[in-house]
């Protein structure tokens, strides 16, 4: 079959609302209504939709590249916070603290051991008994943000790791934190005996 002598002027045999013709099949999608035909989706996609995301086996963490690693280990995850500690001297004082990122394992063998060196050595001044409490509540709230971390691995990316902190005994369970937590009850036990004596 021979083409028409004048051709439409928008290609051959198309009408104006139509795109030339490219000998290709058309892959969109249908209109409304329309059965998936010959050039449309294919019939597995038509039929069934996109194929559905793989789950996640149960009880796996999916640990994120680009975070943040533990300073100490380079272990992941990690996060961001900061330990502080107190010393009282009588007529002088110190300020300590170590700042992260930590994993689970080295944050809390930082908050433990500070915290319990903090409770031991921490009183003995004026202002230190004031700051020492004040010291370990700040740690103890930012116990929680390493204490919910998932257990520590290896970085994804192969970055060269060591083998995370041993935490240790729990904060409690340690004989100077439970004498340095006994301190400034005797001392003012011991106050108010003196008052009484006098």
């Amino acid at each position: 079959m021979q083409p028409p002598s004048n051709p439409s002027p928008y290609g051959y045999g198309e009408a104006p609302h139509q795109a030339p013709y490219s000998g290709q099949p058309y892959a969109g999608q249908p209109y409304a209504g329309q059965q998936p035909g010959p050039y449309g989706p294919p019939p597995h996609q038509a039929q069934y939709g996109a194929p559905p995301a793989q789950p996640m086996p149960y009880g796996a963490q999916q640990i994120p590249v680009h975070g943040p690693q533990c300073r100490f280990c380079g272990c992941v995850p990690a996060v961001e916070t900061t330990f502080r500690g107190h010393r009282g001297m009588i007529l002088v004082m110190s300020f300590l603290h170590t700042k992260g990122p930590f994993c689970r394992d080295c944050g809390l063998a930082v908050f433990r051991d500070m915290t319990a060196k903090t409770l031991i050595g921490g009183w003995w001044g004026y202002i230190s008994f004031i700051a020492t409490p004040i010291t370990v509540l700040i740690n103890l709230t930012r116990r929680g943000k390493v204490a919910s971390l998932a257990p520590p691995m290896p970085p994804p990316d192969g970055t060269p790791h060591r083998r995370p902190a041993d935490p240790g005994p729990p904060l409690m369970s340690r004989p100077i934190a439970v004498i340095g937590a006994l301190i400034p009850v005797l001392l003012i036990a011991l106050i108010i005996l003196i008052n009484l004596a006098a």
